[in-house]
C-alpha cells in the first residue's frame, strides 16, 4: 500500500507539470480555410482571403450598384441589416406597425374574395371530375380495340371519342387550376407584399443613412482641410450628386467594416481570456492534485508507523505489564496498579486497530479517489486548452482579416472624400 500511495503522489508530480503556453499554442494549418472577410455580398461568391485582405480596395462603381456582377473577388457589399445597424429603431417598429395592419386588411381581402371564388372552383371541381370520369371510360374502351387495325371503323370512332374527352378534361383541368392558383396566389401575396413593403422602406431609410454618413464623411474631410463651419456647408451644397452618393455609399459600408472588425477584436479577447482561465483551471487542479497525493502519502506514512512501530511497542509493553502480574503474588498491593496499566494498553491498542487504522486507510483511500478525478479533470482540461488555442488562432486570423478590410474601406473613404471635395471648385466654375 506505501507504494501504491507513492505511484500516486509521482503522477501528480510528474505526470502533470507545468503547462507550456507556447507548445499547446496551435498555430493555424495551413489547409485551414481562412475566414472571408466580412460584409459579402451573396454575389460575391469567392470570399476574400487573408492573403488578399491587407490589399482590399471596394470599387465605388461596384458600391453604388449591387445587382452587377463582381469584378473581383476581394469586392464587398454591406447589407441594409448591417449598414443601418441600431439606427431608426422606432422608425422601423412605427412602420413595421402599420404593415402589419396592412398585413391583416390584405388577408381579410384575401379570405373574402377567396370565400367568394369558393363556389365556383366547387363547379368547376365537379365539371372537372366528370370530365375525368369521361375520360377513363373512354380510354377503357380504346384500351379494348386496341388489338384492333388503325382502319376499323369502332377503333377510329372510339379514338376519336377518347380525343375529345382527352380535349374536353384539358379545359376543365385547365379552369379549376387557373381559379385554384388565383385563390392560393391571394393568400402568397399578402407575405410578399409584407415582405416587400419591409425592404422598400429598409432601402429608404439604407439611402437616408448613406446620405447622413456620406456628409458627416465629407465634413470631417473639409474640417481636415482647415474649411469652417460655414464654408463646409457652402462647400457640401457645391458637390456633385453623384459624387456624394458615391462617398455615402463608401462611407456606409466602411461603417459596417469597421463594426464588424470591432466584433472580431472582442471575439478575439473573448477567445484570449477563455484560454487564460483555462490555464488557470489547470494549475488550480494541479495544485490539487498535488494535495491530494501529498495527503494520501501522509496518511500511508501514518498507518505505516501504526502497524509498524506503535502497534508492535504497545504490544510488546502491555506482554511486559502481564508478565509483570503473574510474577506478583495475588495479594500483593502493586497488582491492582498493573492491571489498571493493562487495561489502559489494551484500551490503546483497541483505539490504534480499531479508530486509527481504519480513519487513516479511509483518508488515504479518498485521496486517491480525488487524484484519479482530478486526473480524469485534467485530460478534459488539456483538451479544452487546445480547442481554446485553435480558436484563439482562429479568431485572431479573423480579426486581422477583418481589420485589413476595414483599414482598406476607410482609405478608399478618405480617398474619395477628398475627390469629391477637390471637384466643388471645379463645380462652380
Amino acid at each position: 500500500m506505501p507504494e501504491k500511495l507513492r505511484s500516486s503522489y509521482q503522477v501528480a508530480s510528474e505526470k502533470y507539470s507545468a503547462p507550456d503556453t507556447a507548445a499547446t499554442t496551435a498555430e493555424p494549418t495551413p489547409d485551414a480555410a481562412p475566414i472571408p472577410a466580412p460584409l459579402t455580398s451573396p454575389e460575391a461568391s469567392a470570399p476574400a482571403t487573408a492573403d488578399t485582405a491587407p490589399a482590399l480596395t471596394p470599387s465605388p462603381d461596384s458600391l453604388s450598384a449591387p445587382d452587377t456582377e463582381p469584378t473581383t473577388s476581394a469586392e464587398t457589399f454591406a447589407t441594409d441589416v448591417e449598414i443601418l445597424g441600431k439606427h431608426y429603431p422606432i422608425r422601423q417598429m412605427i412602420r413595421e406597425a402599420g404593415n402589419q395592419r396592412m398585413r391583416v386588411v390584405e388577408s381579410a381581402s384575401a379570405n373574402w374574395k377567396n370565400l367568394l371564388d369558393t363556389p365556383g372552383k366547387m363547379r368547376l371541381g365537379l365539371v372537372r371530375s366528370i370530365a375525368e370520369s369521361r375520360l377513363e371510360r373512354q380510354q377503357r374502351k380504346a384500351d379494348a380495340v386496341s388489338h384492333l387495325s388503325d382502319r376499323n371503323w369502332l377503333k377510329r370512332r372510339r379514338m376519336n371519342k377518347l380525343r375529345k374527352a382527352q380535349d374536353r378534361f384539358q379545359r376543365a383541368d385547365s379552369k379549376y387550376q387557373g381559379r385554384k392558383d388565383r385563390m392560393t396566389a391571394r393568400k402568397e401575396n399578402v407575405s410578399k407584399n409584407v415582405e416587400q413593403r419591409r425592404t422598400d422602406y429598409r432601402k429608404e431609410l439604407r439611402a437616408r443613412r448613406e446620405s447622413a454618413l456620406g456628409r458627416r464623411a465629407l465634413r470631417h474631410e473639409l474640417r481636415a482641410q482647415d474649411a469652417g463651419r460655414l464654408e463646409a456647408r457652402a462647400v457640401l451644397k457645391d458637390i456633385p450628386k453623384e459624387h456624394l452618393e458615391r462617398v455615402g455609399k463608401l462611407a456606409a459600408t466602411a461603417y459596417a467594416s469597421e463594426r464588424k472588425a470591432t466584433q472580431a477584436d472582442k471575439q478575439k479577447n473573448a477567445t484570449i481570456n477563455h484560454e487564460t482561465r483555462t490555464l488557470k483551471a489547470i494549475d488550480d487542479n494541479r495544485r490539487r492534485m498535488t494535495e491530494a497525493a501529498n495527503e494520501a502519502k501522509k496518511a500511508n506514512g501514518i498507518v505505516e508507523k501504526l502497524e509498524t512501530e506503535t502497534i508492535p511497542k504497545a504490544k510488546e509493553s502491555l506482554q511486559s505489564l502481564r508478565d509483570d502480574l503473574g510474577a506478583l503474588e495475588s495479594d500483593d498491593p502493586d497488582r491492582g496498579n498493573l492491571e489498571v496499566q493493562i487495561q489502559e494498553a489494551e484500551d490503546r491498542i483497541a483505539i490504534y486497530e480499531q479508530r486509527e487504522v481504519p480513519y487513516w486507510n479511509q483518508v488515504a483511500l479518498s485521496n486517491r479517489q480525488r487524484v484519479i478525478t482530478l486526473d480524469e479533470n485534467h485530460t478534459t482540461l488539456t483538451t479544452n486548452l487546445k480547442q481554446n488555442t485553435a480558436a484563439k488562432g482562429t479568431a485572431a486570423t479573423n480579426a486581422t482579416t477583418a481589420r485589413a478590410t476595414a483599414d482598406a474601406h476607410k482609405a478608399e473613404l478618405m480617398r474619395a472624400a477628398a475627390e469629391a471635395t477637390d471637384s466643388a471648385p471645379e463645380q462652380n466654375n
